[in-house]
């Protein structure tokens, strides 16, 4: 059975890890820290230098087969309905997160989303069902299919400020996005359980979490 790739290797957990943190909750170095994280050897009453919810979006990034659905390698696209997702009661300063509309994609997102009670705008954007790597090859996600999608949700009257995330393997299409939208981009991380550590304090995790 072929499962597909989820760019887990592709989590850049270090950028998120400070030294003086590490030695401040009794680690020999940020190394000793990670490998202990990887593990799953690190609970929070141990960690009096890292906030709480920082130190639960590290345990997730640093186990994210624990999080993240198997999916299996798909041989053609599965498209799902685009449009826009109101997740945990979304108000116009609510940040937006853009992705395309492959099933396997949103059951990936929505397996990070269900971590936070945070609120956000999930516009799905209609990729004929590829997902967002296959969806640049066959330029199925495009600076001009955002604008579409942001177009027909009315999206400027759903948010104060015009600021987007695509994804991070999209980071070829952020100045065109820009450009043809008049919004800001922002570019997240390529693999989805980075949201957490991306967004920080906007990223508020369920208590029950682990």
């Amino acid at each position: 059975m072929l499962y597909a790739d989820l760019y887990q290797r592709k989590i850049e957990l270090d950028r998120y890890v400070r030294e003086k943190d590490c030695r401040a909750c009794g680690f020999h170095s940020r190394e000793d820290f990670l490998e202990k994280l990887h593990r799953g050897d690190i609970r929070g009453e141990g960690c009096i230098s890292v906030d709480p919810q920082r130190l639960k979006a590290l345990q997730l990034a640093a186990r994210p087969d624990e999080i993240l659905p198997k999916v299996k390698v798909l041989q053609l696209p599965a498209p799902a309905p685009p449009g826009i997702f109101p997740l945990n009661h979304p108000d116009p300063d609510s940040p937006v997160l853009v992705s395309g509309n492959s099933q396997l994609t949103i059951e990936v997102l929505l397996a990070v989303l269900a971590t936070t009670v945070s609120p956000f705008w999930y516009l799905v954007v209609d990729t004929d069902g590829h997902t967002v790597d296959m969806a640049l090859i066959y330029q199925t996600l495009t600076a001009e299919r955002i604008l579409n999608a942001l177009t027909r949700e009315a999206m400027d009257q759903k948010v104060t400020l015009p600021k987007m995330v695509i994804p991070g393997l999209a980071v070829s299409l952020q100045e065109e996005i820009a450009n043809l939208t008049g919004w800001s981009v922002q570019v997240g991380p390529i693999c989805a359980v980075e949201l957490p550590l991306y967004f920080g304090p906007a990223w508020q995790i369920e208590s029950e979490v682990r």
